[in-house]
């Protein structure tokens, strides 16, 4: 005769296997995805210093005979014609090149537009190819774009289950 304390042995180390597969196989889809997201992460918290060290080239510059900042836009908007003004990032400190995001004439593209104190041009990029710009694609979508948001969302749902297995096991 068997008690009911014994009929509850089997059915509770099956649920425990049951859930130990649950919490393997979760483990085994989420970490590479953990690892590429908290990789991401900590690189993209540098963003300020990444984006300094980017824009090294255009600090520094003198400041003698500085122009107006209406004067840097005529300046960026005649080196891109077309280019319609979107923003200006002020320098950070005296003799750092104006940023001006203009939005090119193809309608799509933008473009930052590195403008010397004088009103000279300098340089340009496309801000979605900055350091930081793909960091950031990597992290939210794996570079992969609709499929990859679908799979860092599946991810974080697995992570509940991994983390919700783990509490239980």
């Amino acid at each position: 005769v068997m008690t009911p304390q014994s009929d509850a042995a089997p059915a509770r180390a099956a649920l425990y296997r049951s859930i130990w597969r649950w919490h393997f196989y979760a483990g085994l889809f989420v970490i590479p995805f953990i690892l590429i997201l908290s990789l991401t992460g900590a690189i993209y918290l540098f963003k300020p210093q990444i984006d300094r060290w980017e824009e090294r080239d255009f600090r520094g510059l003198s400041v003698e005979s500085s122009v107006t900042p209406n004067a840097q836009l005529e300046a960026a908007l005649s080196a891109n014609p077309g280019a319609q003004f979107h923003s200006y990032r002020l320098p950070e400190a005296a003799g750092d090149a104006a940023i001006i995001h203009l939005a090119l004439a193809d309608g799509h593209n933008m473009r930052d537009v590195y403008v010397s104190p004088q009103g000279k041009v300098l340089g340009s990029f496309d801000p979605g190819e900055r350091i930081s710009a793909i960091i950031s694609r990597i992290h939210g979508s794996l570079m992969a774009g609709r499929i990859g948001d679908w799979l860092v969302e599946l991810a974080a749902c697995w992570t509940i289950v991994l983390l919700m297995s783990g509490l239980f096991l």
